[in-house]
């Protein structure tokens, strides 16, 4: 698991966003999503896949509270979405953790479950981090980075992965060719 001292050596402490534990009530998240809000943190950017610094709405950290067809509660968090996009947000699950990328544009909302909870969901941001610094820094390591950063990801969480359009298959694709933009 990522702590707040890897967060803060790779993204320096300026570029990270904690939650203050008197906030976190309001949220009504699991004890283990909280603590990572509390205490590790976000990055305020993890470009070009992540950031807080929203354009538009919804905000971070808006709650959006739905009743489902079955009549059932539930609740989202907002904690980010693809820079520059102001149509897609990721969130959390209040209740089972889930991290979701929804589509918020158009006339019916999509969405997609990214990783299994906020801890895994940090962990790949970081693991994509420290391969871009790496690479950055050393442009004869980036296949090498590349395939140690693709086996780290499907160990961490193998379903995220599974199919060719989902979030991190898309992001893994576009570090292979180079490109960034999603």
């Amino acid at each position: 698991m990522i702590t707040s001292k890897d967060m803060e050596e790779l993204y320096g402490r300026e570029n990270l966003v904690t939650v203050p534990r008197s906030d976190i009530e309001r949220f009504r998240l699991r004890p283990q999503d909280a603590e990572v809000l509390t205490e590790v943190g976000l990055p305020r950017v993890s470009s070009p896949y992540f950031t807080v610094q929203l354009e538009g709405g919804p905000k971070f950290l808006t709650v959006i509270d739905v009743t489902t067809r079955s009549g059932k509660d539930h609740r989202e968090v907002i904690i980010g979405g693809p820079p520059g996009d102001r149509g897609m947000r990721f969130s959390v699950d209040a209740h089972e953790g889930f991290i979701t990328l929804a589509q918020l544009r158009g006339t019916r909302p999509r969405g997609e479950v990214v990783n299994n909870n906020l801890s895994e969901f940090i962990e790949f941001l970081y693991r994509i981090e420290q391969h871009r610094v790496r690479t950055a820094q050393h442009p004869a390591d980036c296949e090498e980075s590349l395939e140690e950063l693709t086996n780290a990801l499907m160990r961490i969480d193998p379903i995220s992965l599974e199919r060719e359009d989902d979030w991190w298959s898309i992001a893994l694709h576009q570090l292979r060719g180079g490109g960034v933009g999603l």
